[in-house]
């Protein structure tokens, strides 16, 4: 479940880049990049489902998630986070 929230959010800083850059290269480029991450993502979910049930790990996931958006909701704002 790490593993599938970190490619999970990959998948979404290259879908931004994918959309938002001007240069067409650079944006085919980060499309690329967020197709294998979001391909990544999924493959860790699909592995959670076979080891655990599709019930069991959907519930994870969504215990994770929530985790996460807690962390977020209370993480000082600093400028030198990138990842």
């Amino acid at each position: 479940m790490v593993f599938a929230l970190i490619e999970a959010r990959s998948c979404e800083r290259f879908r931004l880049l994918s959309l938002h850059i001007n240069d067409d290269d650079l944006k085919e480029f980060y499309h690329r990049f967020m197709v294998s991450e979001a391909g990544h993502y999924r493959l860790f979910i699909d592995l959670a489902k076979e080891v655990g049930g599709e019930e069991r790990a959907m519930t994870r996931w969504k215990e994770y998630l929530e985790f996460e958006a807690d962390i977020i909701e209370n993480l000082e704002v600093r400028g030198d986070r990138i990842h």
